[in-house]
């Protein structure tokens, strides 16, 4: 007992202290206009910022060049850029998008602290600027309002090399509002992937900007995309696989057609082409034509033919969050079940490909199962 009382004594000195370090600390941090950190951010009052301030311009562009200033000084709260997010996503669409079109023309930027972070259907989910925060909320909010300023802004912005993040956004913008205009979404990639400051330091923006390739389906990217996989750098490397592999989810007679039509594209990187021709829908008789074209092809090597069949009944997809494409479904359809059995039966009853009936009858096996 005695042990027990000279240990509880200094103990409960000690928690006092501490207790009373840490009411001292909030309490500076109230007068400061601040909260503790890993405190949860509550919505304001009416008249009131976030810190529980006075706000006397409740505006958009009075919350927006508060919180920048902030920002800038170094001196936002955690959850703050959050809650900026949504006044302006809830405000008025017309005083939003005046504030944040007035914030832009500025030119003025500071660092957010965030990733460039991609959630589900494009938007952002974390945005290294204050700027690149501004664009996808532009986008969004005239996404949800059927404006086009967004659209027009980003065209402006393209006319000059910004930043790899903010032409990201920018081109996901224009898919947004004008999907159809594809060939110029094209053309700006070509710009984009081609300027050697961005390409030889490739960041998140310039890395998530490959999903605008997918979205234009121009099968002359593949020439790119080709060399990239084969390439040094693995950040541009993976970034393209991504690509090519989504694009032949979307459009496989098109890559199909291109690859067939060009035979030494990815003839370095046998099994990754393979893959690209596992994608096509056999129920489909011109992609079953292009297969079968790819099987007799004599320039093909035995073991790459073999890798298409050996990963043709499930073959595998990439599937995540991007800036514009949506990911394909995780499992094959009947039809294409049943148009995958019938060509190989087809094959092997008629020993069209006979250098591959092994391979063609362990499928079938498989298919069986």
């Amino acid at each position: 007992m005695k042990f027990a009382r000279v240990f509880f004594l200094p103990a409960l000195v000690v928690l006092l202290a501490i207790a009373g370090y840490m009411l001292g600390k909030r309490m500076h941090a109230a007068r400061q206009g601040l909260r503790p950190a890993g405190t949860t951010a509550s919505a304001p009052k009416p008249g009131e910022d976030f810190d529980g301030a006075s706000a006397p311009d409740r505006t958009p562009a009075g919350v927006l060049a508060r919180l920048f200033e902030k920002l800038r000084t170094g001196g936002l709260a955690p959850g703050e850029l959050d809650w900026l997010r949504r006044q302006l996503l809830a405000a008025d669409p017309s005083e939003a998008l005046a504030a944040i079109t007035a914030f832009l023309a500025t030119g003025q930027d500071a660092r957010t602290g965030e990733k460039f972070e991609i959630q589900k259907g494009g938007e952002l989910g974390g945005a290294p600027t204050m700027r690149v925060m501004l664009l996808d909320l532009f986008g969004r909010i005239c996404r949800d309002n059927g404006s086009n300023a967004a659209d027009v802004f980003a065209r402006s912005l393209l006319d000059r090399k910004t930043s790899a993040d903010e032409w990201a956004v920018a081109l996901r913008n224009i898919a947004w509002s004008t999907p159809g205009d594809r060939s110029y979404l094209a053309g700006k990639m070509r710009d984009m992937l081609n300027y050697q400051p961005w390409r030889q330091q490739p960041g998140a923006g310039f890395l998530e900007a490959f999903d605008i390739v997918v979205f234009t389906r121009d099968v002359t990217f593949v020439t790119d995309l080709g060399a990239m996989v084969q390439g040094e750098d693995e950040a541009l490397k993976r970034a393209a696989a991504v690509a090519l592999d989504r694009f032949s989810d979307m459009a496989p007679l098109d890559v199909m057609n291109y690859l067939n039509g060009h035979p030494a594209e990815l003839a370095a990187a046998p099994f990754i082409r393979a893959d690209y021709y596992s994608k096509a829908d056999l129920s489909q008789g011109a992609q079953r034509v292009a297969v079968e074209a790819y099987l007799g092809r004599p320039d093909v090597s035995a073991a790459e033919k073999d890798k298409l069949l050996s990963v043709f009944a499930s073959p595998g997809s990439f599937v995540g969050d991007a800036l514009v494409t949506l990911p394909p479904p995780e499992e094959g359809s009947p039809q294409r079940i049943a148009g995958l059995q019938k060509a190989v039966d087809d094959w092997l009853k008629v020993n069209r490909f006979p250098s591959l009936t092994g391979p063609l009858a362990t499928l079938r096996g498989r298919l069986a199962e």
